[in-house]
């Protein structure tokens, strides 16, 4: 089995399981804006505020996407697959 840091993200991820990553750093949802924006809060986090589009249909990240949300947490993609083990 590779180690954690030769695994690639996943092609698609539940949205749940996203959430849960965040809950696992800290954030709590925060407020859900009118369409599919989500603001999750991590008092005295860095950023304390974070929004995200959650995917309308089946509720499945991209790893584009994905990409994009690591980045915007300053997480390595190592780091963000330890939390969703």
């Amino acid at each position: 089995m590779p180690s954690i840091s030769e695994r690639a993200l996943p092609r698609q991820l539940d949205w749940r399981d996203f959430e849960r990553a965040l809950r696992g750093l800290g954030y709590e949802l925060y407020k859900s804006h009118p369409g599919s924006a989500r603001t999750f809060r991590k008092p005295g986090g860095n950023p304390e505020l974070a929004t995200f589009h959650q995917p309308h249909r089946g509720d499945t990240l991209r790893v584009g996407t994905l990409r994009a949300y690591i980045r915007k947490l300053g997480l390595t993609n190592e780091r963000f697959l330890k939390l969703l083990e």
